[in-house]
This record gives C-alpha cells, sequence and structure tokens, in this order.
C-alpha cells in the first residue's frame, strides 16, 4: 500500500525525498503520479526537510477556549525573532485531547495543558538535543482499565466469547439476534442499528470471495476522545468484536484504521492483535477451528475527512481521501469494490460484553423513566460513552446508561460547572450541531414531540434536561454525537462560533464546490462580524444568506462535512440574537 510505505519512508528522515516516491511508485507497480496525488492530498506528508523543531498546537474547540490561537500567534513570533527556520509553530486541527486542552504535539510528541512557558522550554529542549518529559494518554485511561462495563474481563480479555463461537457451535444468526436485541447503535456518528449493517455485509455477495472488516479509529470530531481511551484501556474488546464481525459476516481480513496523531493507540493495538494471534484468537485456525481472521493497524495519514466512512476506505485504497457518491454503500462495494464492514471503535468494543448474555443485560440498560425519554419505550437501551469537555470541572470520557440527562452527565460525573459557572453554551455533537443556549425555545424543536412529555404552557426546554440518548435526539429535534463541549456564561460565545466555522473551512476536503466555497463564505461573514464590520442593517441579511447556502450545501455536498458546515454560526444567529446586535453596536 502507497500510505504505508510512505509513513515508512518519512518517519526514518523526517521528509520524503523524489527518489522515495520513485521507489514506493515502483514497489508498489503505479504511475509516480499517483504517490504524488496523495502526497500532495495529506498535510502529514512533508517533501522539504522539517525544521529541528515543529510545534503544532490545537486551535479548535475546548483548546481555542482556553486561549491556544494567540498562543500560538505569541509563540509563533517569539521562535522566529530566536531561532528563525530552526522552528515552526502553526495551528493544528484537534488533537483529540480536549480534557487537557490548550494540547500540542512537539516534534510528535504529546504535551497536554500547555502554556507559552512550556513549549518555549520544550523547543529549548529541542533545539539543543536534550529531552524533555511528554505526556501520555495513559494518564488518562489507566483509572478506567477494568472498570468500564464494556470489558467483560475486566482489564485483559481472553477472547472467551470468540472461543465459544467457533468451538460451541455459535451461528451468524445468533449474533446478529443478540444485536438486535441488545438494540447496538453505530457509535460514529450516523447511529446505524448494527444488526442491520452486519446482515448486509453478511448477504452481500463477494465478485472476488473476500469480504472486509475496517474499524474507524480515526478520531477527529473536535470534542471527541473517547476511542483514544477505549484503544488503551481495552484494546482486546475492538479486537474482539471485530474477529466476531468477520466470523458472522464472512470476511478473514481487516484493519484498525487509527488516526496518526495516537502514537500510543497505534502501538497498544499491534500489541493486542499479537497477543490474540498467541492465544489462537487471531489467524489461521482459530482456537483449533476451520476458520481464520488477520487483522492490521492502518495508520492515518491524517485530516479530518478520513473519519467520513468512504472517504477512509479511498485512502486504504491508496488514494485521496475524497468523499465517494453513494449508492453503493460499503456494505456491497467497500474496500476493493467488495462487501466491507466499516464501524466505529466503541460499536465493536460492545460486541462481547453483549454477546456474553446473548444481549439481555445491555438491553436492560438506559434511562427511560425521564419525562423526555418515558414515552419512548424500549427504544432507549444500552450504554454508551461521552466524551466531554469545556468549562466543567472535571472533563473526560463517562460510560453511562443512555438516556440520562445533560445535567446528570456534568453534576454527577464531572463535578458541576467549572468556577461555578452558569451555561453559555453546548455543542452535543462537536461542532456540527451547532451551539445550544441554556434554555432552548419550544419551537426549535420537534414540538408534537414534546407536547407528549411536557406541559403545553413551557416555552422553554432547559439544555440540562435533554436526554443523551440518539433516539430521543432524533425524536426532540437536536443533534447528539460522542462529543460533548460546554461553554460557561464568561466565555466569547461569537469567537467560539466562528472557531468552529473555520475548522469546516480548513477541513474541506475541496471535491464539493458548494462546500469549498460555502464553508469560506460563512466563515468570512462570522469573522467579519466577530471583528465589528457588520452594521446592524447587514445583520438581517446574514442569516437568511446563511440558510440558503446550508441549504444548498446540504442538497449538494457528498459527505456530512458540507450538510454541517454552516451549524455553528447559523445557530449562533438563531439562538444568540442578542450577542449578534451586541457585536454591531460595537462597530
Amino acid at each position: 500500500m502507497i500510505i504505508p510505505a510512505l509513513h515508512e519512508r518519512q518517519h526514518q528522515r523526517g521528509y520524503l525525498t523524489r527518489s522515495d516516491l520513485v521507489e514506493i511508485a515502483q514497489e508498489c507497480n503505479v504511475p509516480l503520479y499517483r504517490v504524488n496525488e496523495v502526497v500532495s492530498f495529506f498535510p502529514h506528508f512533508r517533501t522539504t526537510p522539517p525544521p529541528k523543531v515543529v510545534v503544532e498546537v490545537c486551535r479548535d474547540m475546548t483548546c481555542h477556549l482556553r486561549g491556544s490561537v494567540p498562543m500560538i500567534e505569541q509563540l509563533s513570533a517569539r521562535a522566529k525573532n530566536q531561532f528563525g527556520e530552526q522552528v515552526e509553530v502553526r495551528g493544528v486541527s484537534c488533537l483529540g485531547r480536549c480534557d487537557r486542552a490548550p494540547a500540542a504535539m512537539i516534534n510528535e510528541k504529546l504535551f497536554a495543558c500547555v502554556d507559552s512557558r512550556r513549549v518555549e522550554d520544550a523547543v529549548i529542549a529541542g533545539i539543543n538535543d536534550r529531552k524533555t518529559r511528554s505526556d501520555s494518554d495513559w494518564d488518562t485511561a489507566k483509572p478506567n482499565q477494568g472498570k468500564w462495563d464494556i470489558d467483560p474481563y475486566g482489564g485483559e480479555g481472553n477472547y472467551e466469547i470468540v472461543r465459544r463461537y467457533v468451538t460451541k457451535g455459535g451461528t451468524p444468526d445468533e449474533v446478529i439476534a443478540a444485536l438486535e436485541k441488545a438494540g447496538l447503535l453505530g457509535m460514529g456518528g450516523a447511529g446505524g442499528r448494527a444488526y442491520l449493517k452486519w446482515s448486509d455485509v453478511r448477504e452481500a455477495k463477494a465478485s472476488n470471495g473476500q469480504k472486509y472488516v475496517v474499524c474507524n479509529a480515526d478520531e477527529s470530531e473536535p470534542g471527541t476522545f473517547k476511542d483514544r481511551d477505549i484503544l488503551l484501556a481495552a484494546p482486546h474488546t475492538v479486537i474482539e468484536g471485530m474477529i466476531l464481525a468477520g466470523l458472522v459476516v464472512g470476511a478473514n481480513q481487516g484493519w484498525v484504521y487509527v488516526r496518526h496523531e495516537y502514537p500510543e493507540q497505534i502501538e497498544r493495538c499491534r500489541a493486542e492483535i499479537k497477543r490474540a494471534e498467541e492465544l489462537g484468537a487471531l489467524g489461521g485456525g482459530i482456537f483449533g477451528s476451520k476458520s481464520s481472521m488477520k487483522l492490521e493497524v492502518f495508520p492515518s495519514p491524517g485530516g479530518y475527512i478520513c473519519g467520513e466512512q468512504t472517504a477512509l476506505i479511498e485512502a486504504m485504497e491508496n488514494k485521496r481521501a475524497e468523499p465517494r457518491n453513494r449508492p453503493p454503500e460499503l456494505m456491497t462495494n467497500g474496500l476493493h469494490d467488495q462487501p466491507t464492514l466499516l464501524s466505529n471503535v466503541e460499536t465493536f468494543a460492545w460486541v462481547p460484553a453483549i454477546l456474553k448474555d446473548s444481549g439481555d443485560w445491555f438491553a436492560s440498560q438506559g434511562e427511560r423513566a425521564g419525562p423526555m425519554t418515558r414515552n419512548l419505550g424500549d427504544s432507549v437501551k444500552g450504554k454508551r460513552l461521552f466524551s466531554i469537555s469545556g468549562d466543567v470541572k472535571r472533563p473526560g470520557v463517562y460510560e453511562v446508561e443512555t438516556g440520562i440527562t445533560l445535567g446528570e452527565l456534568i453534576d454527577t460525573h464531572c463535578r458541576g460547572m467549572l468556577d461555578d459557572q452558569s451555561i453559555g453554551a453546548v455543542a452535543l455533537s462537536g461542532p456540527s450541531g451547532g451551539l445550544l443556549p441554556e434554555k432552548i425555545p419550544v419551537e426549535h424543536l420537534n414540538r408534537r414531540s414534546l407536547e407528549k412529555c411536557i406541559d403545553s404552557s413551557v416555552t422553554y426546554i432547559n439544555v440540562r434536561d435533554l436526554p443523551l440518548d440518539i433516539q430521543a435526539s432524533r425524536t426532540l429535534g437536536y443533534m447528539l454525537g460522542a462529543g460533548i463541549v460546554v461553554y460557561g456564561d464568561k466565555c466569547d460565545l461569537l469567537a467560539e462560533a466562528v472557531a468552529n466555522s473555520r475548522f469546516y473551512r480548513n477541513e474541506s476536503c475541496g471535491k464539493c464546490v458548494p462546500c469549498r466555497l460555502g464553508s469560506k463564505k460563512i466563515t468570512d461573514m462570522g469573522e467579519r462580524l466577530l471583528s465589528a464590520e457588520v452594521d446592524v442593517v447587514e445583520l438581517q441579511t446574514m442569516q437568511p444568506l446563511i440558510n440558503e447556502l446550508s441549504a444548498v450545501m446540504q442538497t449538494t455536498s457528498i459527505c456530512g462535512l458540507g450538510q454541517v458546515a454552516s451549524n455553528p454560526l447559523q445557530s449562533f444567529l438563531k439562538y444568540f440574537p442578542h450577542l449578534a446586535e451586541n457585536a454591531c453596536r460595537h462597530r
């Protein structure tokens, strides 16, 4: 594969030479332009020697809230004056350490909760070839090892569910029935029913007899970092879930696709795959049966767009990570045009716990007694993990029953709001769901569904009372993802909305013209409002224009990025018009 070969060459000297590209083209038996088009797409790959020290500071969501952007500007100016071309400082998209903001990577080593002084010390150490202490994701993952219900083994798995399947006459129908009973949904954002996806891949016909299983661990949505900790604290659950998936759908090869900014997770997965092979759970003749399965780790070359499932597959096929038109779907025409089961880390990780008792325990979980969930019946099922950061006292990854309220997550698990602030806004799905105010007017939710669970005299819903359940969110009319960012009442919400818009502008792959131009246009409008360049008269035309751009982008964009890119600024203008007007008055 082209991308693994590029990773290997770049790791040797820090950049890629023309000779490297020529050799890779020859090894992969492709024209040189095919290698060049991949290199030019992914910013991770360099074709010129890097500076002695490269500092990459996250500029998104919680890191932005913690002042990372002025820190980047300050560090960049100082580095240029003091070290010239020896040091490069730049802002980058979310690094997945939102619970320890601001986060930075210095020569690909993690530095969390940084300030300017610590970064400067690390830069000086790098210039003088001295080692300096970096940080580890184990600091957050280790306390949860063996304590989450997602891990039925309590810390180190022996792949007993796989053993039972291959030695006790397990059948695909039994597994799929258990997933259906459990009500397991995709945990990567779309929230599709897992049993249906498994069934589709199982029933699909492979033209060459080969099917594949792929785990999407390219966790790049700002505010989301749960998979980061699962891969360290319970990698065996993910690997076992993938093995079981292969046995059920008829695949004997799979990959864990991990973002390159997660080096510890990459090594942990490789070590766990090796351990599974030594135990007999992977490889040829799984636990003495006729079944076989091979798993590998595929480090991503970077880019938010790679989290989109078809773009991920394009990257694995040695192409630019540009989303595909659908249909056909990956379940029938995925990797190498063959049936492919692609799911999120957490989705695979829940499978062993579900199959331990055919789905009964998982189906019994869920908070169904709340005012907004009691009418949903048994559709509220299971547990899940949320990443929460921002202005809360204890950000982190929490395993909770689906259906608990946002207020319970904040108050019980996160120990309340930082500095006892009130909620200014909440992003329930990273930047993609926009910003919700503390009090949401009922007319902006699904009123018909709300009438079944609240009094008709109620005009506002407190954001704290919203249930954290995908089915409830769809019914009531708000977006819910795995990454939640809470903004206190002291922050500049316009600045945060514009920062979220910049993220989508920066990460658009450019394939769809409405997305490429629309995300830039919307960000430009937000930046002009933030810079007090908009008067009240122009403000009145801004929201209709953004709504029109949004409608076009949603209709014409191939992937989800273009369909949600307008949400940060659009939601700000909808829910916080007084703040927009205040920005105009400061003109």
